[in-house]
Parts: structure tokens; sequence; C-alpha cells
């Protein structure tokens, strides 16, 4: 090597590259402005993923409970076993609810057709329009307590 070529590298290690960064100051072989920066960086880095991770994992929760809820009212498919291959439909709220309205008319509809023959066309008229008027004025009462009623 020559010593032009040594100087140069000389001047870049010991920090006299005019405006340059230098990679070591044989004064003071710590930089300590860049050590600094690199130490609050890593601070901040830490906080923003500690920060980043609880807000994943409160949301993760309300959907959880969201979802858990949405299975409860409208039902879901459930894994008959531990293995995943098989999955079997549970009944939510809705569907329950429905499956037992269904049934008590188609019960009463039955029994009126076996025993009353030709009114049974009016009999169901008259179940059906009492049903709904139990139905609405149940509603009403419910309301009306809800947002402060009698």
């Amino acid at each position: 090597m020559s010593s032009s070529g040594d100087g140069a590298l000389t001047r870049f290690i010991n920090g006299d590259t005019s405006g340059g960064i230098p990679i070591l100051n044989v004064s003071n072989p710590v930089n300590w402005g860049r050590l600094g920066q690199t130490i609050g960086t890593s601070v901040l880095a830490t906080v923003v993923a500690g920060v980043t991770n609880v807000v994943a994992t409160v949301t993760d929760q309300v959907v959880s409970i969201v979802g858990g809820f949405e299975a409860f009212i409208e039902g879901s498919w459930q894994p008959v076993n531990g293995t995943g291959l098989g999955f079997e439909y549970e009944s939510g709220l809705i569907d329950v609810t429905l499956s037992a309205v269904v049934s008590g008319y188609s019960n009463a509809f039955a029994f009126s057709s076996t025993h009353f023959g030709v009114l049974a066309l009016p009999i169901n008229f008259g179940i059906v329009l009492g049903s709904v008027y139990v139905l609405s004025v149940g509603l009403q009462a419910a309301a009306s307590r809800l947002f402060g009623g009698g």
C-alpha cells in the first residue's frame, strides 16, 4: 500500500473526513451520540411492539366474544371430535325459538284440522290472529316498560 492510501484510511478512522461519520475516534472510541440513538430507538421499538401486541390481544378477545355471541344467537358448526374431520350443526337461539313456534303452530293446526274438518281454516286463521294480537300487546307492554312507561 502506498502512503497516500494509508493516510486516507487513517483520516477516515480518526474522524478527519471533512463531514463524514467516522467509524472510530482514537481519542474517544465510543460514539456516545450514536449509542444513545441506538438505545433510544430500541426502547421505542420495544414499546411500540408491546403496545401493538396489547392492541392485537384486546382486538382478538373482542372478536372472540362477538363470535361466541353470534354462535349463541344463530348457531354454528362444531367439530364432532378432536381430529376436526367431522362437524355437526349446533342450533342457536333463533333456531330453537323458531322451531318451537313452528312446532306449536303445526300441532295446533293438525289438531284443529283433525277435529273440526272444514271449519279448521277459520279456526287456524283465528289462532294466527290471536297469536299476533298477544305478541303485539306483549311487545307494546315491554316497550312501554323499557322506555319509561308504567
